[in-house]
């Protein structure tokens, strides 16, 4: 495990290979995994294998209500970001897209490509990279975000795409850098409201 600690927020890469849930995305994850007790951003690569019990979208509960897991995928990065100063939902969709948009960067850059970003989902060429959620406690902010490594294992009405196909190997790599932009992003956020006068 690498830690990278910013003044207001952590960023944790794991190492090791972990599967995604969905539990992951419950309040104080990282405190109780990691000893993280700041606002924290938890990269991993591993599967997605979250059951429709564990999905906190609904749309996508009665739309896929007949589907056993929902979301699946044999191999992708996956983050999980946690913020405690407020747990306004509007917020954390608005943090949720500066995450998204910065791994669209990211990979970008990585693979001399360009992708689609519509709300919170990346597309290559018309085929889903990624899924996304954001939702509240009573506590904190909780998203997280899955990017495709690869597109064998997602459920067969999804036209996916992973990373590998698209040509890019390095994911341990753009899962770190994409964990660290968007650490630092929100440290200097709250630096520039600590340096900002009020209006009158």
């Amino acid at each position: 495990m690498k830690k990278i600690d910013f003044d207001t927020i952590s960023a944790v890469i794991l190492e090791k290979f972990k599967t995604y849930t969905g539990k992951e995305i419950e309040p104080l994850w990282a405190f109780n995994m990691f000893g993280v007790q700041k606002d924290s951003i938890v990269g991993f690569i591993g599967p997605m294998n979250v059951k429709i019990e564990n999905m906190k979208d609904l749309k996508d509960v009665k739309e896929e209500k007949d589907v056993e897991i929902p979301i699946q995928s044999s191999e992708a990065i996956n983050f999980i970001v946690e913020h405690f100063d407020n747990p306004d939902l509007k917020m954390t969709y608005l943090r949720q897209r500066i995450l998204v948009s910065t791994a669209k960067d990211v990979i970008e850059n990585h693979g001399n490509l360009k992708l689609k970003k519509s709300g919170d989902d990346l597309y290559f060429n018309g085929k889903k990279l990624s899924v996304c959620i954001a939702c509240r406690g009573i506590s904190s902010g909780k998203i997280h975000l899955g990017i495709n490594i690869k597109s064998d294992g997602v459920p067969s009405h999804v036209s996916a795409v992973g990373l590998n196909e698209m040509g890019i190997e390095n994911t341990f790599e753009i899962m770190e850098e994409i964990a660290e932009i968007y650490a630092k992003e929100m440290s200097k956020i709250e630096k520039d409201i600590r340096k900002t006068l009020p209006l009158f």
